[in-house]
């Protein structure tokens, strides 16, 4: 929504991967208490063989791709093994996750009766996601380039959006906007506005379809173009083209065809479209980069360009064309 207003993301491009239980999603694996292990129960890392409260198993950050890499050589699965830490740990353990908004997992192990004092978790990497470093474009009062519209957390681009960071420009972007707000006079001009009303006529059309594809077919033909054309394995300019252009076909028949049957269907289906619009500007500012750096691993320019080490790449929207600048970090 923030590019389609115009605001400025920062490096789109650069894949991110989090680790976790497997099957699940961003389940707090900083906050696990246990050593990373093979099935035979030997750590897989070099750093800790007793689980530490006070340092973890950093195998995983320092080694992302240690639960692949076991797979692939059929050395796997990775687990998570909690089962030898004291009650106290455990306790504190629990309470961490749950307080990190992982309830549906903790629900569903007490549910399955798995306890970690007797079962081991097997984790896995996830799919990329964007957090850390790649979104919206903030200044000092969290205010993007665009006058009061305001970001923080999982969205930012040019701050971490850890827990400590979005907490923080979470409560900057509040103060912000509340000072804004009360220099607005006429809301109702907004609501007259003419975005307003056609954003409105369209959300109208794909409530009033009789037949069409759902916001799910959409999703999974997103993925897949996505993990084809955009993965982690390997980019190329041919790749990356022929990804485009069958992402815009995608977006292009489902803006004419997606229909929804009720407001939750909708907004799963404004969702998609809003991921579809980030999937475009993945493949844009990746054939830009022309550089391997980080997950962003291009087969036509291996090397990582020193030249851009301390160089954000913006994209955004005016006046419906894209702009793409490179900055300085700073």
């Amino acid at each position: 929504m923030a590019y389609r207003a115009g605001a400025k993301l920062i490096n789109m491009e650069i894949p991110n991967t989090h680790a976790g239980p497997k099957y699940l999603a961003r389940c707090g694996k900083a906050t696990w208490i246990g050593v990373y292990k093979d099935p035979y129960g030997k750590p897989v890392g070099p750093f800790v063989t007793k689980p530490t409260r006070e340092l973890g198993d950093i195998t995983a950050d320092v080694w992302n791709s240690v639960f692949t890499d076991y797979h692939k050589l059929g050395k796997g699965p990775v687990y998570i093994d909690c089962t030898t830490i004291s009650e106290e740990d455990l306790e504190y353990m629990m309470w961490g996750l749950k307080h990190e908004g992982n309830t549906a997992m903790l629900d569903y192990m007490a549910r399955e009766g798995i306890d970690l004092r007797r079962h081991r978790i097997e984790f896995m990497k996830y799919e990329p996601f964007l957090i850390g470093s790649r979104g919206i474009e903030i200044d000092q009062n969290a205010e993007t380039n665009i006058k009061g519209l305001y970001a923080a957390g999982d969205e930012v681009g040019n701050f971490r959006a850890d827990i400590a960071g979005a907490a923080t420009f979470g409560w900057i972007a509040g103060k912000s906007a509340s000072e804004r707000v009360k220099r607005i006079k006429d809301f109702q001009k907004i609501e007259r506005s003419v975005l307003v009303q056609d954003r409105a006529k369209f959300y109208s059309e794909i409530l009033g379809r009789a037949s069409g594809p759902s916001w799910k077919e959409a999703n999974l033909a997103l993925q897949q173009i996505m993990n084809d054309y955009a993965g982690i394995t390997v980019r190329s300019e041919t790749l990356l083209n022929a990804g485009l252009k069958y992402l815009r076909d995608l977006k292009a028949k489902v803006l004419s065809t997606l229909m929804a049957d009720n407001s939750h269907t909708l907004m799963r289906s404004l969702e998609t479209l809003d991921l579809i619009e980030c999937g475009e500007t993945i493949f844009l500012t990746a054939l830009e980069r022309k550089e391997t750096r980080g997950l962003h691993v291009r087969s036509d320019y291996p090397f990582t360009n020193p030249l851009l080490q301390d160089k954000f790449l913006t994209i955004r929207q005016e006046n419906g064309k894209v702009q793409m600048e490179w900055r300085d970090r700073n």
